[in-house]
């Protein structure tokens, strides 16, 4: 009995060590764009120093920023390869929403050019599959986050 349960444990405990090893690390968003330049700093070495500006439209243009303005809480860029801007959104709930009705109404196509975490996504596309971020795919009437595939 003693030997099975000590198994059990072993077993156990070996488990919990492979689930613990495998979940990915995940930015501190109470932290703002901080949280995620930090997380990003972590994984990569990049992203050191938050740049933040007032001109989101500028940034972002005038079309997707008419669509992302609405539900960005906090928003700034820092410099990771190879992006000199890769900018760091936090985000509040209701962007797929506004996206299918945007796509609806023929003001966008295709789907969001973001790399999407929980509550949090990135302006860049290349390397976004190794940080286990997702890409948003949308219709006018849905939308689903759909894994990063390496090319």
């Amino acid at each position: 009995m003693t030997r099975a349960l000590a198994a059990l444990l072993v077993v156990g405990s070996v488990a919990f060590v492979l689930l613990v090893g495998r979940a990915e690390p995940a930015p501190d968003l109470s932290r703002g764009v901080d949280g995620v330049a930090a997380w990003l700093h972590d994984l990569t070495d990049e992203c050191t120093t938050v740049r933040r500006d007032d001109d989101f439209v500028g940034f972002a243009g005038p079309v997707r920023s008419k669509v992302y303005a609405p539900f960005v809480a906090e928003w700034g860029t820092c410099a990771k390869a190879p992006y000199e801007r890769l900018g760091l959104l936090i985000l509040r709930p209701g962007l797929e929403q506004a996206w299918r009705t945007a796509l609806a109404n023929g003001e966008v196509r295709g789907d969001p050019d973001l790399a999407f975490g929980d509550g949090f996504a990135l302006t860049g596309s290349i390397g976004m599959e190794y940080l286990g971020l997702k890409r948003l795919e949308c219709t006018p009437t849905a939308c689903s986050l759909m894994k990063i595939e390496h090319h």
